[in-house]
């Protein structure tokens, strides 16, 4: 250490003290191993509230004590974050990643200082090699890799890999074969399973019997066999983006034309024919509800997807934040995008957009468990760790409340994850993973950009030195 980053140090620190001593703050015997930090507006997810002056305590990786100034003991040992005047959120949760991808995979992981940098202390792998991303969470869990906690789903379930090929998939065109790949990636250490497009709705049910049985949650996509209310009604866990089947509020004739056209088509053409207000709509809403489904609407990929061109993804100027040759190869697979949504669509898609964002605010009026993800890394709007704050940021364009944004996107996250006594909110027992802002969340969602520091099982970040490791 410099020697003038010591006496910086020795400055707050005694500062510190005289701050203590002004009101009453207790200090108690030293401690090796301890995290302060004082004096911050304490967001409590669960409440809804900011305590003022707040101490928080962590011993290595885990909370240990949350109190008031003048109430808690804080060891003179300990390292002491000054956090007056700012604000303490949990860690925040990405709930849809692929940081396994070919695309991002590539030595030193940059994807996850990005993560970390902007507070995402934790993510969910929704689709990857499931051998790559269990030695990447050793590592993780090791400290040999920085960056943020890592739930894995392994590869993905298909009932025909042939459209999406690759190894992040395993076929499951049978009962038996599903079986025997749930088996598999719980024996190898899934947390969860990931169910695609083409499986059959047998198949499904034997996915979701076996994850079950092995104690592990099932979420995808809504497979093309079922609607969504039935797969809801069949005991899917989650259902990653919205995906609602043209079978559901269309006629048959019609849907079948429609429901089993690539993405770009298929989604414009059913938003533009779909009644948003119709007693349908608000039936299948009421479902995902009632079911205590967990809904991942990824708004912010369908944001880039459906409502902004290949160049104005690539013109983001938060790209920069990436390595050059990383930078390179993401905007070549973005670009073209026609794929997508044909330009004479192009309209339609944005229109279609308005109307999901506003089924959002449908499903949180009506209680449904909404998470926050991004389906990044990508360019642009999902850019690793920033995009989570535009997927909250587009929460609130919903009207949806900032303190229910935040929620997404930390305890009903952790719901989500089964992981409640770990991540999600700031309390004795759970891992000490937090960031302290400049300015208040619960008035502004967008707030969540402006970090000081972020912590992830006790150890302090700053963002800016996170970024500059990045090459």
């Amino acid at each position: 250490m410099q020697a003038g980053q010591r006496l910086s140090d020795q400055l707050r620190t005694a500062l510190l003290v005289g701050f203590a001593a002004s009101v009453g703050m207790i200090w108690a015997q030293p401690s090796a191993n301890v995290l302060a930090i004082v004096g911050a507006n304490l967001v409590d997810v669960q409440k809804g509230v900011s305590v003022e002056d707040s101490v928080v305590l962590a011993v290595r990786d885990r909370i240990t004590s949350v109190g008031r100034v003048g109430e808690l003991a804080i060891p003179s040992g300990a390292k002491v974050i000054d956090a007056r005047g700012k604000w303490l959120i949990p860690g925040l949760v990405d709930m849809h990643v692929h940081v396994s991808s070919p695309l991002t995979a590539v030595p030193g992981y940059p994807a996850l200082f990005l993560y970390l940098a902007n507070g995402v202390t934790t993510v969910r792998d929704t689709g990857g090699s499931i051998t790559v991303l269990r030695l990447l969470r050793e590592d993780l869990k090791s400290g040999r890799q920085v960056g943020p906690r890592l739930f894995l789903a392994g590869m993905i379930l298909d009932g025909n890999p042939a459209v999406n090929p690759g190894p992040h998939v395993i076929l499951a065109d049978s009962e038996r074969g599903a079986e025997s790949a749930v088996n598999f990636l719980a024996d190898q250490g899934a947390d969860l399973i990931k169910v695609y497009n083409n499986i059959s709705a047998s198949v499904l049910v034997t996915i979701i019997k076996t994850a079950h049985a092995r104690g592990l949650t099932v979420t995808g996509h809504v497979p093309r066999s079922v609607t969504t209310t039935r797969a809801v009604e069949l005991g899917m866990d989650g259902l990653e983006h919205i995906r609602i089947t043209g079978r559901e509020l269309l006629p048959l004739e019609e849907a079948n034309k429609i429901d089993f056209l690539t993405l770009g088509s298929r989604e414009t053409l059913l938003w533009q024919r779909f009644d948003i207000d119709s007693i349908g709509m608000n039936k299948v809403i009421g479902k995902i509800a009632g079911h205590r489904t967990f809904l991942d609407p990824t708004l912010v990929v369908d944001k880039a997807t459906f409502k902004m061109t290949a160049e104005e993804r690539s013109a983001e100027p938060n790209n920069r934040m990436l390595p050059k040759a990383l930078l390179s190869r993401m905007m070549e697979r973005d670009l073209p995008d026609s794929w997508l949504s044909p330009n004479d669509l192009r309209a339609v898609a944005a229109a279609g957009f308005a109307k999901r964002l506003k089924f959002v605010g449908m499903c949180y009026r009506a209680g449904v468990h909404l998470i926050a993800g991004t389906d990044g890394p990508g360019i642009g709007p999902t850019l690793p760790g920033y995009g989570l704050h535009t997927e909250m940021e587009l929460f609130g364009e919903t009207g949806i409340p900032p303190i229910e944004a935040l929620r997404a996107a930390t305890m009903t996250a952790a719901e989500a994850l089964h992981a409640q006594q770990d991540v999600g909110a700031i309390e004795p027992g759970r891992f000490a993973d937090m960031v302290i802002v400049d300015a208040d969340p619960l008035r502004d969602i967008s707030n969540t950009r402006r970090i000081y520091r972020v912590v992830k099982g006790g150890e302090v970040y700053d963002p800016q030195e996170l970024t500059a490791r990045i090459k």
